[in-house]
């Protein structure tokens, strides 16, 4: 088996809506936002109760993979050919003289064995997020983005690029998991699995910190800097980052790693690079 890898490439998804606006938005909802945060059934605060006390805009990873599966392979088969009428009792044909068997069901039929000369493909799209869990966000994928070109200095002024704590080798292990499925075959003359996007995607989200004054109670309120999208019950992470993004780190699948992603079994797996040395 050999797995292609398509050349890996980053992201930034680029924000429909700015921080201030985000804001704006939040300060006209934060009442009835933070009380159902907090499950204040009974005392409501006042708009004025509650303040903002901290923020925090940032970028978050997910990964997108697409890949191609290709397998080409022979298997046996006996076919059973029905026969015009009951009147038949052997058929001649590619050289061979055949019984005719009658069905308990009515009818009759004769068998031939041969090879079915096969050609399987299929393609699958996966995402994940920053830990590796798989998840629909199909959603992110139709948004403007630009290219990152070095990861290792990518740090937009007052954003906190939030590294995956699933690196490259994890997501594609897992989408080898799900489409290498074994063959009911005589002879595989090819099996190939084409990784055709390796991509992490960075896409913005704002944490905006609450406190309802008059109890002492902070709630994080997280605003989709893409879709609008407000959940409760969110974190700060900044004080939890530690470590520098680099493109080597993230994307760390080198050419002898094909056992790390299909372990075990009998399969001889070849893991081809499209990007061997990112130094040339």
């Amino acid at each position: 088996m050999d797995i292609y890898l398509a050349a890996e490439r980053a992201f930034h998804l680029i924000p429909q809506i700015s921080l201030e606006v985000a804001r704006d938005r939040l300060e006209q909802k934060k009442t009835s936002l933070v009380t159902s945060t907090l499950g204040a059934l009974i005392a409501r605060p006042k708009p004025e109760d509650i303040q903002i006390v901290s923020f925090e805009s940032r970028l978050e990873a997910f990964w997108l993979i697409n890949v191609l599966v290709h397998t080409v392979y022979e298997r046996s088969h006996t076919f059973n050919i029905p026969v015009s009428g009951g009147e038949v009792h052997h058929v001649t044909a590619l050289g061979q003289d055949l019984p005719v068997i009658a069905n308990p069901k009515g009818g009759a039929s004769f068998s031939l064995n041969g090879v079915e000369h096969c050609i399987d493909e299929s393609r699958h799209s996966y995402t994940f997020d920053g830990t590796g869990t798989k998840m629909d966000l199909s959603k992110y994928l139709s948004f403007a983005k630009s290219e990152i070109a070095d990861l290792g200095q990518f740090a937009p002024a007052g954003v906190l690029v939030v590294p995956p704590q699933a690196h490259a080798t994890t997501v594609v292990r897992a989408v080898m998991a799900e489409v290498i499925k074994p063959v009911q075959a005589q002879v595989i003359h090819e099996e190939r699995v084409n990784v055709e996007a390796l991509d992490i995607n960075f896409r913005p989200v704002y944490a905006l910190e609450y406190e309802w004054v008059t109890k002492g109670k902070r709630v994080i309120l997280e605003f989709d800097g893409l879709t609008g999208e407000v959940h409760s019950g969110g974190k700060k992470l900044h004080d939890q980052i530690k470590g520098m993004i680099t493109r080597d780190l993230i994307f760390d699948l080198s050419a002898d790693a094909a056992g790390l992603i299909v372990p075990g079994g009998n399969i001889a797996v070849r893991l081809v690079k499209a990007v061997v040395d990112r130094g040339k």
